[in-house]
């Protein structure tokens, strides 16, 4: 049980840490790309903080997924760096029989049912990933466009 409340703890831990960059106020935006990171803060604050809610988790990796897909040729490489990272813990986490959204019951101790132990305890090295030197440049840069480019204020709180 405790391996299972310790992935559970890390997978937010470090999902958070990304999604930290697209919380906070900005203002006006032009373009889809710049629309869609305005109008996705005010959604990526709620998983700031130890109260976060992982029950919409499969949304926010949907939205980072489509800002990935949008992003200008500037920042491109960098949403697709992040983009990678993401899509290795959701593959990570179907192997194990889970979705995003179940972390916030393993964080809770609740094992959703079908749940494989062995892929589980496989996941937590794989959570590495999100928290990488390589990802963590990524957003920084992504941060750095969004405040140029689209005058959206990604590192504020």
């Amino acid at each position: 049980m405790r391996i299972k409340t310790l992935v559970g703890a890390a997978v937010l831990a470090a999902t958070c840490s990304v999604l930290t960059a697209c919380g906070g106020g900005g203002s006006s935006a032009s373009g889809d790309y710049c629309s869609e990171l305005k109008d996705d803060q005010a959604f990526f604050a709620d998983f700031q903080g130890n109260n976060s809610d992982l029950g919409n988790l499969d949304e926010a990796f949907s939205r980072m997924h489509t800002l990935a897909d949008d992003a200008p040729d500037d920042v491109a490489d960098d949403w697709k760096t992040l983009d990678d990272a993401l899509t290795t813990i959701e593959d990570a986490l179907k192997e194990a029989g889970l979705k995003p959204s179940d972390l916030g019951k393993l964080g809770s101790g609740q094992v959703p049912p079908n749940v494989d132990p062995a892929k589980l305890q496989e996941l937590l090295p794989k959570l590495q990933a999100l928290s990488s030197t390589d990802v963590s440049k990524a957003a920084e840069r992504i941060a750095s466009n969004a405040k140029d480019k689209c005058d959206v204020d990604l590192g504020a709180n």
